[in-house]
């Protein structure tokens, strides 16, 4: 389940369905409710056919109280059996219900209806809920719930597709679960609008994750994955992780001031700050001096209290549960 209060879209499963596809899975999404993104968020993903496919519900009318034209009732419950039936098909390892936690919400779909699908679906099949104002008893049933929390964003500085002229900083912390693949969707959104856009990554090692295989297929958009793997439990960072800090530094740093990109991500960043692999004056440094036009997004778990203060907007990927803590480990396609 992703989720929040926050009136901002959640990117969270669009970057998923980016890693998916690297990974040879396919997703089928559902959407529910139209926002004023759906055109970018349609054009993104349709770099991903075929192994992602898209339906839309075409809503009439929803009411401040929830009510509906009867046609608009008929025709959540036929996509309720449609998904039922696409969930059984055997056809998808992803099914992604966009924004159905604010039907659920709202009364327009039944709690019961929602947990009937998580209880009967096929253990191979990972099934997705999006949507502000997931309700308690959803996610009790969950295994992962990701809470997104606005901390701070500064008016008129943070539009998903990039359509603000001027360029912002946004941090995206949390303890890491939804924090990369928001700032995948986030670049996904910015390549299809034609924006060149590069996702650097501080602490993965070059490995064949799902997004490095499947962004080859996006224009616009470029990953490098700098990093020595993950450090745990170590105070101290080795040489090898110090030198790798170094060099994806420097890397940054040119890509950030060649003037080619309108979206710069710095993914693990705030954990590279974190460690002591990156001074974080020179982080702030850097926020000060970059590019008038350029977007720029800290990304990890422990981000600095000068990141957060200097940026334009700060949003939380709130860990409320994490399938690890019931045994289930990290998944193809899901995780990596």
């Amino acid at each position: 389940v992703y989720t929040g209060k926050t009136g901002q879209i959640n990117l969270s499963h669009i970057g998923l369905s980016l890693r998916a596809t690297g990974q040879n899975l396919r997703t089928f999404i559902m959407g529910f409710v139209l926002h004023p993104f759906i055109d970018t968020e349609d054009r993104a993903l349709s770099f991903l056919k075929p192994h992602v496919v898209v339906e839309r519900l075409q809503l009439e009318h929803i009411a401040p109280d929830g009510n509906l034209y009867k046609s608009d009732i008929d025709k959540i419950n036929k996509s309720i059996e449609h998904v039922q039936d696409i969930i059984f098909s055997g056809t998808f390892d992803i099914i992604i219900l966009e924004d159905i936690n604010q039907l659920v919400d709202m009364g327009i779909i039944s709690v019961s209806t929602v947990i009937d699908l998580i209880e009967k679906k096929p253990t191979n099949v990972e099934l997705v809920l999006t949507g502000s104002n997931a309700r308690a008893e959803v996610i009790e049933q969950a295994d992962l719930v990701t809470e997104m929390v606005e901390h701070k964003k500064g008016e008129g500085s943070w539009k998903i597709d990039g359509s603000n002229q001027e360029g912002c900083v946004g941090v995206i912390t949390g303890n890491d679960k939804g924090t990369a693949t928001y700032c995948l969707g986030r670049a996904m959104f910015f390549a299809a609008n034609g924006m060149q856009s590069s996702v650097l990554q501080f602490i993965k090692s070059p490995r064949a994750y799902g997004e490095v295989i499947a962004i080859k297929k996006f224009p616009n958009l470029e990953i490098k994955t700098m990093g020595e793997g993950f450090i745990f439990g170590s105070s101290k960072p080795s040489k090898k992780h110090l030198e790798a800090a170094r060099g994806a530094w420097e890397v940054s740093l040119r890509e950030i001031f060649s003037l080619k990109d309108r979206l710069v991500i710095l993914d693990e960043i705030n954990i590279a700050t974190h460690l002591g692999l990156v001074h974080p004056d020179r982080v702030r440094e850097m926020m000060f001096l970059k590019p008038k036009d350029l977007h720029l997004i800290l990304s990890g778990r422990n981000a600095h209290p000068e990141m957060e203060e200097h940026a334009s907007a700060v949003f939380e990927m709130r860990e409320i549960k994490h399938p690890f803590h019931k045994g289930i480990q990290a998944r193809r396609g899901i995780e990596y």
